[in-house]
């Protein structure tokens, strides 16, 4: 594919989800329309302040809805790259960014958190994100002990440790208060972003930022590497440090987006085969089309979670059932986005 195309795809992308996140404003249990939206950027333009804070509807629009909808779009950016860099360096279509166990030490960290913190959801955010970045990190010492230059080794090591710390969360659950801590376990571990708000944006934001800027700057790398390891060694490449530096960053993304929105399925799966579809597998394009269709996708399924019943459903169950039909039809259909 030509890089003109791809660039005009990516643009469209990029339209597309700037209008999914206007339209993502004004839907809700709270109704907002254009006219609201235009007299508050009236309001702004015109310098006057003290009637956009005395504005109902801005105090639903900024404090509400925006740091959600802005969280939303960094979760399923962060997902999709980690996806992308992950199946490439494991040359392999199956491949999701919890497959090395982030999520599952993530999960961890919330329910410890959720348990000794206290309450404050800092330190939640905060355990999760040590232990999801640890797991990996277990992971990676036990594939060395296996054999360090085996991406199968690594793959079977991370199934290990995820094993592990679903077992560990669910002994955690047993041990928790039924009535006052157990709930909020399950329903955090389900994914989801009721709880998002700028604290949250502003600790997720440099993380993903300077994330995708360094993988973006191993696109070239990364390209040679989809010739498969061997080749890349062969044409110069340090394919294990080009190796360890994808692992660290992506599990940086995914564990701090685990700690900011729970266990998020199918995006990082799912995601880069479309993007790969749409764009090809060209890494100066593929990483920040996988980033804007990544959002998209999942700020689409947000505002499905929280609007079509009058409970909001956990995100996962959203993911799982669109995601889960359309790889389905991927694999029928043998439409492999560029892994034939």
């Amino acid at each position: 594919m030509s890089g003109i195309t791809a660039v005009k795809k990516i643009i469209i992308s990029g339209i597309l989800l700037i209008t999914l996140i206007v339209i993502s404003m004004l839907i809700g249990n709270y109704e907002l329309g254009l006219n609201d939206l235009g007299l508050i950027l009236s309001d702004i333009f015109q310098g006057d302040l003290q009637a956009v804070e005395n504005n109902p509807d801005w105090s639903v629009l900024y404090y509400i809805r925006l740091p959600r909808i802005l969280i939303v779009v960094l979760v399923g950016a962060a997902l999709s790259i980690s996806g992308a860099a992950y199946q490439n360096i494991f040359r392999n279509p199956l491949v999701s960014p919890d497959i090395l166990g982030v999520s599952a030490g993530a999960g961890l960290g919330v329910a410890l958190g959720l348990l000794y913190s206290s309450g404050s959801m800092f330190y939640v955010y905060l355990i999760a994100f040590i232990t999801g970045t640890a797991a990996v990190a277990l992971t990676y010492w036990l594939s060395q002990l296996a054999d360090g230059k085996n991406t199968m080794f690594m793959v079977l090591a991370g199934i290990v440790v995820s094993s592990l710390a679903n077992a560990l969360i669910s002994l955690l659950k047993y041990l928790a208060d039924p009535m006052q801590n157990l709930p909020g376990i399950v329903f955090y571990l389900m994914g989801g972003f009721s709880r998002s708000g700028w604290q949250e944006f502003y600790l997720l934001l440099p993380v993903v930022i300077v994330s995708l800027a360094i993988i973006l700057f191993l696109r070239w790398q990364l390209n040679i590497f989809s010739l498969g390891e061997k080749e890349a060694a062969a044409l110069g490449v340090d394919t294990e440090k080009i190796k360890l530096i994808v692992i660290i960053f992506s599990t940086i993304m995914v564990a701090a987006a685990t700690a900011a929105a729970g266990q998020v399925s199918w995006i990082g799966l799912v995601i880069p085969h479309i993007t790969r579809f749409i764009v090809g597998s060209n890494y100066k394009y593929y990483l920040p089309a996988s980033a804007l269709l990544g959002g998209f996708s999942l700020l689409l399924m947000d505002n499905l979670a929280r609007t079509i019943s009058g409970a909001e459903i956990p995100i996962s169950i959203i993911t799982a059932l669109i995601g889960a039909p359309f790889f389905a039809y991927l694999l029928i259909t043998k439409k492999e986005s560029g892994w034939s």
